[in-house]
This record gives structure tokens, sequence and C-alpha cells, in this order.
């Protein structure tokens, strides 16, 4: 891809990850939920009531993080800090890089990035793992960015 489709491409990641993300919120009304946890070996991300009861579930795929205060981007499968299984099943998200030509999405270093890369590289992979959405869990300065695959409701 030359610099032109590339952002062509992203602007259509980030559109459809806008109308995604707006299902989801009308489907499930994510943002009523104040508690989540994720069960890494299993790749299944949980939201919870206030008083700690499951009440949706979702199969994911890390994606990546982005730390705020070093506005850095680093992509799951490169993460040593998440388990092997995570980094694993993130593994797929190297096809981008073949897909655009695009170095960004085979660095396995933390690199440059501010808060719109960040969703903008989460479009990308929510489109190519042709996910229901994207779930920014946070982290204390960093937020762990997970594809929604499937809703195990």
């Amino acid at each position: 891809m030359n610099e032109e489709q590339f952002e062509v491409f992203i602007a259509d990641c980030a559109q459809a990850l806008q109308a995604k993300q707006a299902l989801l919120q009308s489907q499930f009304g994510l943002d009523r939920f104040s508690r989540w946890q994720l069960e890494q070996d299993s790749s299944v991300l949980c939201f919870l009531t206030q008083d700690g009861r499951e009440q949706l579930r979702f199969r994911v795929t890390p994606i990546g993080t982005y730390a705020s205060a070093q506005e850095t981007w680093k992509w799951a499968w490169a993460n040593a800090k998440l388990p092997q299984t995570a980094r694993e099943r993130a593994e797929r998200l190297k096809a981008l890089r073949e897909q655009t030509d695009y170095d960004c999405f085979a660095d396995g270093e933390a690199f440059t990035a501010d808060d719109t890369m960040a969703w903008e590289l989460a479009a990308a992979a929510v489109a190519s793992l042709d996910a229901v959405g994207c779930y920014r869990a946070p982290n204390r300065d960093t937020w762990l960015f997970l594809a929604l695959e499937e809703a195990l409701i």
C-alpha cells in the first residue's frame, strides 16, 4: 500500500470500529460495567457488577498496550508481560504487515504513538480479526486493547 491507500485503510477501519462499538453499546451497554476481569489463559473477558457478579463474557484476542505516560504502543504478540497463550493468540495480527506493507505492524519493540494512533492500530486489528469490537482495559497508566471476538453470554 502507498501512503494514501494506507490512510484510507486506517480511516475505513476506524469508521467500522466506531459502528461496531455503537452496536456493542446498544446490545450490551458495556459502559455500565465498572469492573472487568481477564482470564488470560482462556482468553475470556468478564464484565462484572459492582458486587462482583459476572454479567457478560467475551472471547478476546489481546491487541496491544498503550502506555499513556510514555506515549508508546506495544503489540500483544511481542509483550513478554503477557502469558505465552495470549501472545500466541495475538500472533495473527502480524498478518497486517503483509496486508499493508507497513513495518509498524511487525515492530516487536514499543514505539511512539498517541491515543488516536493506538485506537487506529486497534481498529486495524479488529478489522483483521473480523472481531465484533474492542475493549480498552485500564491498568494504571497503561491500557490493554482487546479485540472482542464473540459474546459468550
